[in-house]
């Protein structure tokens, strides 16, 4: 391929019908020095850390409070205020990486400086409630955030003609890369039953979770590099794509966006608000598991083995399956596969519950886990559909935007669930699982008929509708604005 006087190979830029540009003609190796597989794997090793923050939390949190007599709700909402700043900063990460501001490699070293060092110390030294909320919830939030954003976004980017099973591959390791961490956890906990760390345990424990965090994401992200906005393969037609049987089956299942649509035309769409609503019931049905299927097991006093294979059988499947979810929206489409998954997930959350109360160690565990299978579905299939729906060039940004609403179902699965269950904001209580375990499935089955019924793609009348729509926003501000 020829090149530029500069040194860069060229390209070629192709128009489609809808007027969705491709820049073709750059291969990966030219554009990184490696194949854009190791951009991958990078990205789903600094997820598999990263994670730490979020599905270790479970298990650490009754130590936390027993170390320190804090209440169980001050301990859950301090879980929904954690999801809350890991949501809502993938806004921000994604729009100061679409304007390249913040490189995504920088993102990713920096989120994790922030979870691995800052949030992690402070939380392990923390002896007040107030300590922890700015040790665990607002910098551990950021910090995670900061990399999930990151690396989740990069897959559409280096592989937007087949996204499904990578997404799911990369997403994976945000839940099940805490597995290693929750036996450990289990085989270090002392006679006063599972989960219970001594404090000095716990501190060290959380340190040096916090040192492997930092130096894993820190070697991640020095291999994480985006690729030029609108790069498409080479190797495949953009125009006709169809006769490519190597991407053709994803495509078709799943088509291509009319054209990269910008935030506010994304939002012109009535997709989004449906995406971001699904998205926010489910993340309270699925992470009402992580945050007391380890609690409920202790309480029904099932025995160690069953709790610690429960929990961390969960956070496996939970990742484990996400590849799978990916690999089966190439023959049934995102918005089908998440619809069956979210469906099944709701009685098998209900069946842990019934097992858990009739003291059925083994029933249970095989429920958490087929639950957390389950419990995965929306992550890597809501980011896939974001960038299906509104193409790669602005997904940080978008998918950000839609991610935020897991701040809302954190809510859901800590906070709110805690005060169904207690009947009380803030302080110690009797739980009343059975009522918790209803409010988690039932957010579960409307995620179900949302998603089903509300997120299918944007068609081009909504796509040149939302173009106006923002066209004349924008012009509507402008005018507002004193002249330069």
């Amino acid at each position: 391929m020829a090149l530029t006087s500069s040194g860069s190979p060229t390209y070629t830029e192709i128009v489609n019908e809808t007027g969705r540009i491709f820049r073709v003609g750059e291969t990966p190796k030219q554009l990184l020095g490696y194949p854009r597989w190791v951009v991958i794997m990078a990205a789903w090793f600094a997820m598999c850390l990263s994670g730490l923050v979020e599905y270790t939390w479970g298990a650490l949190s009754g130590s936390l409070a027993s170390a320190h007599h804090w209440g169980e709700a001050p301990v859950f909402w301090l879980f929904s205020c954690f999801v809350v700043f890991e949501s809502l900063v993938q806004i921000g990460t994604g729009m100061l990486r679409s304007k390249g501001v913040l490189p995504v490699k920088f993102a990713v070293i920096v989120g994790g400086v922030v979870c691995g060092i800052l949030a992690y110390s402070l939380t392990a030294y923390s002896t007040k409630i107030w300590e922890a909320y700015l040790g665990y919830a607002v910098l551990g939030g950021i910090g995670s955030g900061m990399v999930y954003s990151s690396a989740i976004n990069i897959v559409a980017k280096w592989y937007p003609e087949k996204k499904g099973w990578r997404t799911g591959f990369v997403n994976g390791g945000w839940a099940y890369g805490s597995v290693p961490f929750i036996l450990v956890i289990g085989g270090i906990s002392t006679g006063a039953g599972v989960g219970t760390l001594s404090p000095p345990t716990v501190r060290n424990f959380i340190l040096v979770q916090g040192i492997i965090m930092t130096v894993g994401i820190f070697v991640a992200g020095l291999l994480m590099k985006d690729p030029p906005k609108s790069w498409w393969p080479a190797d495949v037609d953009p125009l006709n794509w169809a006769k490519n049987k190597r991407t053709a089956r994803d495509l078709l299942s799943n088509p291509p966006a009319h054209d990269h649509y910008t935030l506010r035309q994304m939002w012109y769409t009535p997709q989004a608000k449906w995406l971001g609503i699904q998205y926010a019931l489910y993340i309270g049905c699925s992470l009402f598991g992580v945050a007391y299927y380890y609690g409920f097991g202790v309480e029904m006093h099932l025995g160690t083995v069953v709790v610690v294979a429960g929990a961390a059988g969960f956070s496996l499947a939970d990742g484990g399956f996400r590849p799978f979810y990916g690999w089966l929206s190439e023959y049934i489409g995102r918005r089908r596969t998440m619809a069956w998954a979210y469906s099944l997930n709701v009685i098998f959350q209900m069946l842990a519950l019934v097992a858990g109360l009739n003291h059925q160690g083994v029933l249970f565990a095989v429920c958490a886990v087929i639950s957390g299978g389950l419990s995965g579905a929306c992550f890597p299939m809501t980011a896939a559909a974001v960038a299906d729906y509104y193409g790669e060039n602005n997904n940080a940004v978008n998918y950000g935007s839609i991610y935020a609403w897991k701040a809302l179902g954190g809510s859901f699965a800590g906070g709110v669930a805690a005060l169904i269950m207690t009947g009380t904001l803030y302080g110690s209580a009797h739980f009343h699982w059975t009522q918790g375990f209803i409010f988690g499935s039932a957010l579960g089955a409307l995620a179900a008929l949302t998603v089903y019924f509300k997120c299918k793609p944007p068609t081009l009348e909504q796509r040149k509708a939302a173009v106006a729509k923002a066209a004349a926003a924008h012009r509507h501000a402008a005018v507002g604005q004193p002249a330069m």
